[in-house]
């Protein structure tokens, strides 16, 4: 079933990159490309959960926000580009880029020396634009890690030896964006580097189920999604009124761990606290922007919609087909107005950190659990159900000043050793 937008044509002629030899693991509810997880996020969470970052101006973010990018990327492309020539893997990272939705780059220019690389399709600079206004410094690090991730699988090289640097934006106004690429002699690049990941390891205990009778009924019917939600000949993906992204897993929570390190580093645990809360926010943005935008759309009325019969049901319809976006399998134990237990089966917060990281002391899983309550707000505390439009700008406003106000509180986490994701979220 063919959901959204018509399948890329690439710049170079033949495809090299095809999404469709990636299918969806039905059983743990993922995607994964080049042995690296991938799930969708919209603009509104990531830029949200940048600016969170870099709004914390005491800290030095830069480095970890783009060796985060560079870091997956080129674990990803070197599995992606293995045995191929220096033109095809250039058009291998070209096709990738665009296919997740980041926009267009030309990579046709490359030298083992570097090269500078203009675009006027900048995902991030777009969305940044939509979302804030404009900017005082360069906004797309995403890119400049996957292009020195790219510059570095292609040549060779060691992501370490890399400087990759924005010099314009349009978020600030420019014309276009601009990044720049070059080996350092000295063998020391301008953002972090970390060493190697742990084995990506799912967790295979067996499921609550959602227990609703529709669940299978609307799971299927987007589970074909992720072949046809691909960049458009401007490398972006619109759905659900929102841009998405597919994301490299590590990269987005890569961001999140290292932001908490960071401020914990610098404020002890009242920093580790004030991070996991802004992260928190974050989370609650994407379920407030990107629940809405998927619960008022035309792929909701026509798949979903049908089915619902109380607010209940809309809790239990967004979780049957957020299913089949790679964030793991969303169900809950309980859920009523006053209280909801959720839960979330290989979290890709969770395993993430498992890669990076090994065990954790406490919960790690924001974005899931912030979404979570941000659609508990969405579904019981607007009119949403009754077709009010309120996943604008002014809505989550509204819904961030409420005195009913849905608590988060994060109860279980795989990272910490245990089956499943857990999290309560109640008045």
């Amino acid at each position: 079933m063919h959901l959204f937008v018509a399948w890329p044509k690439s710049w170079w002629g033949t495809i090299v990159f095809d999404i469709r030899k990636y299918p969806y693991d039905e059983q743990r509810n993922c995607l994964v490309v080049g042995g690296e997880a991938m799930v969708f996020h919209c603009h509104h969470y990531l830029n949200y959960l940048q600016r969170s970052i870099l709004d914390a101006d005491y800290i030095d973010s830069r480095p970890f926000i783009v060796g985060s990018a560079a870091d997956a990327a080129f674990q990803q492309l070197r599995v992606l580009c293995k045995g191929l020539s220096v033109d095809d893997a250039k058009q291998m990272a070209t096709e990738v880029y665009k296919t997740f939705g980041f926009g267009l780059i030309d990579l046709s220019g490359m030298t083992p020396e570097g090269g500078r690389f203009e675009t006027y399709k900048s995902f991030y600079s777009k969305t940044w634009l939509m979302k804030f206004g404009a900017s005082q410094k360069p906004v797309d690090y995403f890119t400049a890690g996957y292009l020195a991730a790219a510059f570095a699988v292609i040549y060779k090289q060691p992501l370490s030896a890399v400087h990759a640097e924005q010099v314009m934006c349009m978020a600030c106004g420019d014309a276009y964006n601009a990044h720049e690429v070059r080996w350092v002699k000295s063998g020391r690049g301008n953002f972090s580097v970390y060493p190697p990941k742990n084995p990506l390891i799912f967790n295979d205990s067996p499921k609550l189920p959602i227990g609703w009778e529709f669940e299978e009924t609307v799971t299927r019917s987007f589970l074909g999604a992720h072949e046809t939600m691909v960049g458009n000949e401007e490398g972006y993906i619109p759905a659900f009124g929102v841009y998405i992204a597919r994301n490299l897993s590590d990269f987005i929570n890569r961001l999140q761990f290292e932001f908490v390190r960071a401020m914990k580093k610098v404020g002890g645990e009242y920093g580790e606290q004030l991070a996991s809360e802004l992260l928190l926010e974050a989370g609650h943005a994407c379920g407030f922007f990107t629940y809405g935008g998927v619960m008022t759309s035309q792929e909701w009325n026509t798949y979903v919609k049908p089915y619902l019969r109380t607010r209940e049901d809309w809790i239990k319809g967004l979780a049957s087909l957020i299913n089949t976006m790679g964030w793991g399998y969303h169900t809950m134990v309980e859920v009523s107005r006053e209280r909801a237990v959720f839960r979330n089966y290989n979290d890709f917060e969770d395993l993430s950190y498992m890669r990076m990281y090994g065990l954790a002391d406490k919960p790690v899983h924001w974005a899931n659990s912030g979404g979570f309550t941000g659609l508990m707000q969405l579904v019981y505390n607007t009119d949403l159900v009754n077709g009010q439009v309120i996943n604008t700008e002014e809505g989550f406003r509204h819904m961030r000043r409420s005195k009913a106000k849905y608590k988060t509180r994060m109860l279980k986490s795989i990272a910490c050793g245990d089956d499943y994701l857990e999290a309560e979220i109640s008045l």
